[in-house]
């Protein structure tokens, strides 16, 4: 298995976009981008830059790829651009049942009427040859009954190796998805964490701490010895700070945390 890691927040744009090369398949997951956020420390001038970059990016490991597996509907998992997807065969997220109102447009805009083989994902596994494509239940966008709606995590595995993107589920703050990571119990983990950016306005510190004590669930309980934190955190300058127990957690147990951007060798941007 290859993994590439396409665009992320670390990398100064708000993405979570993996492509995963198998011996069947070529699988690009959750190719979307947006600027980042007012309080991210890079100037109007990169911030376009960057998001022409990982645009050129995102487009490429779209066209390089059999597969394109939409975890939810909003516009950093997707660029809503419907050439993208033309002959490609698409997993998605169910347009019509666990969604909310907003997504659901923003998914009939793209993919009603699209030259693609498009199939709900929802609580399925898909094998293409020797590799399985696994999409849990849908799950909430953090916490129960939160507006923005549902989405669903996606693992890829080609029988050397496990990986596991759990989307946004902002945490993890509720059971199901902790349990569900625990089951899949991947080799690499991708992990979106809690937005920390919105403490105290969207998200709360009860949330926070909560967040905090599931990852060091998860770390001591899955197999994983690298496990990608990303997205949301990213957001904002403090994360280390405010995770520090997770962190201290993956230390004691002998496992990698770190951002795809780290991963990388290329040091987080804006931070």
């Amino acid at each position: 298995m290859k993994i590439d890691y396409i665009a992320f927040d670390s990398f100064g744009v708000k993405s979570s976009c993996v492509k995963v090369e198998t011996g069947d398949a070529t699988i690009t997951i959750d190719p979307g981008i947006a600027w980042e956020v007012d309080s991210f420390s890079l100037t109007e001038r990169e911030k376009a830059a960057l998001d022409r970059r990982y645009t050129a990016e995102i487009k490429r490991a779209c066209g390089e790829s059999d597969i394109i597996a939409l975890t939810h509907h909003h516009y950093d998992h997707h660029i809503p651009e419907r050439s993208l997807y033309v002959g490609k065969r698409l997993f998605v997220k169910d347009l019509r049942r666990w969604i909310n109102a907003s997504q659901r447009g923003r998914a009939y805009e793209l993919l009603e009427g699209l030259d693609a083989k498009i199939e709900v994902a929802d609580n399925k596994t898909f094998r293409i040859g020797g590799t399985k494509i696994w999409f849990s239940k849908p799950l909430w966008h953090g916490v129960k009954g939160t507006s923005l709606g549902h989405v669903v995590m996606v693992g890829i595995d080609d029988g050397g190796t496990r990986i596991l993107h759990t989307s946004d589920i902002d945490g993890p703050i509720l059971e199901e998805p902790i349990k569900l990571i625990q089951r899949y119990n991947p080799d690499i983990l991708i992990i979106d964490g809690p937005p920390t950016y919105i403490l105290g306005y969207m998200h709360s510190y009860y949330n926070l701490a909560r967040s905090v004590i599931n990852l060091c669930r998860i770390i001591e309980s899955i197999d994983a010895e690298l496990i990608i934190l990303d997205h949301h955190p990213l957001r904002d300058y403090r994360y280390r700070v405010l995770l520090y127990e997770a962190y201290r957690h993956a230390e004691r147990y002998g496992k990698t945390m770190e951002t795809a951007a780290e991963y990388e060798a290329e040091g987080n941007r804006g931070l």
